[in-house]
């Protein structure tokens, strides 16, 4: 009676710790941005400045023609943004989950431009 009670936890015990190794690896996107696109459009120096954008799980690269006129500053204190870096012609911005949702907009200003 003990031996089965100890392998029946034992069993819920394995299922539940494979269950929550399942969840880590899962990357969360929001969809809704928590400041202003044209902000951030305006400190990249309008959409003209922009060449590419290229996003990954939890950050956006953009490409720019001139990385003078970027507002670096101004970026970096927008709300979701959790660090920059800076290239002599592109831009890495952390954004964590809001990455998605940002390049979205920004490719969408670029095929319309």
């Amino acid at each position: 009676m003990i031996f089965l009670t100890i392998i029946t936890f034992g069993l819920i015990w394995i299922f539940w710790n494979k269950q929550t190794q399942h969840q880590k690896n899962t990357f969360y996107q929001v969809s809704k941005i928590p400041f202003k696109i044209e902000n951030l459009k305006e400190f990249l120096g309008s959409v003209t400045n922009i060449l590419s954008v290229e996003t990954k799980p939890s950050r956006v690269i953009i490409q720019v023609k001139d990385i003078t006129k970027v507002n670096l500053i101004a970026i970096r204190d927008l709300k979701a943004v959790s660090g920059i870096f800076a290239k002599s012609d592109s831009l890495s911005i952390i954004l964590g989950e809001f990455s998605q949702a940002v390049a979205k907009e920004l490719n969408n200003d670029l095929t319309a431009k």
